[in-house]
């Protein structure tokens, strides 16, 4: 009961925090991809913390999206630090993501945009933080504007791996997919309560030319604000829960993720 009592606390404090501008806020959703490219010379920086339970494991993250030119064209990279508590307890980089963006469509009611991702093989490989080998990634994401209040967004894609290796070196060629939706309900323009539901199976190398796989299952209810620093740059926490469903419910899935956003036109 603690960890939900601290999660609440927390959302209380969250929406205090409430600016009065009226613009909604955007492409600030936690585990599902929001379709909403950057503004022209709009850089975002975004901070993500992400602790399971009873794994003890916790991952963070850096972000930063990057307009070129307008919204059409967007390049972000991500770069993960992960804790995990294997045979000996480590934490360390793990694989970066360079990816790219297209808009789609970006209409008042709908918003399409693909996104291609490049697995960089920067994590050690034989401590468990990757691949040890370049991967691709690819995931569609689609946002319904369903009135003034209420928006819906949705998530599907995979990721393939060839000759990914496991921590003795042998490889095996993996495939993993998600989907994932959500719904956004605005309290305000700048305080949003969120509820979503993301679904991953992923492929493991288990030996020579041999794969396992496992999925998990969760849905995470959260909050998020979002208060103006100046008249150019805009700054969104939030936090949510994560709480497993299905297979990760059996095991007692369960976590927080803290999110902090800064958006800033830097020309």
């Amino acid at each position: 009961m603690t960890f939900f009592r601290n999660i609440t606390i927390a959302s209380v404090l969250l929406s205090v925090c409430t600016a009065t501008s009226a613009e909604v806020v955007k492409d600030n959703s936690f585990l599902i991809e929001e379709a909403y490219n950057q503004e022209a010379g709009v850089v975002q920086f975004i901070q993500a913390y992400q602790y399971m339970d009873p794994a003890h494991d916790w991952t963070y993250s850096f972000t930063n999206e990057i307009p070129i030119t307008d919204e059409t064209h967007q390049f972000s990279y991500v770069i993960p630090v992960l804790k995990l508590n294997g045979v000996e307890e480590e934490t360390n980089v793990g694989d970066v993501l360079l990816n790219y963006r297209y808009q789609l469509l970006n209409t008042d009611l709908v918003a399409i945009a693909p996104r291609f991702t490049l697995i960089v093989p920067t994590g050690d490989y034989k401590k468990g933080f990757g691949n040890g080998v370049a991967g691709f990634q690819f995931n569609q994401a689609v946002s319904l504007t369903l009135n003034e209040k209420w928006t819906n967004h949705w998530n599907a894609g995979f990721t393939y791996t060839p000759d990914a290796k496991n921590a003795v070196g042998d490889t095996a060629s993996i495939f993993g997919f998600n989907f994932g939706t959500s719904v956004v309900y605005n309290v305000t323009p700048k305080t949003n309560l969120l509820c979503e539901f993301a679904f991953n199976n992923t492929e493991t190398v288990e030996g020579q030319d041999t794969k396992g796989s496992e999925s998990t299952y969760y849905v995470v209810p959260g909050i998020r604000t979002a208060f103006d620093v100046g008249q150019e740059t805009e700054v969104v926490p939030g936090i949510g829960a994560l709480l497993g469903l299905g297979p990760s419910a059996v095991e007692h899935e369960r976590g927080v993720f803290v999110y902090l956003s800064i958006e800033s036109k830097l020309w």
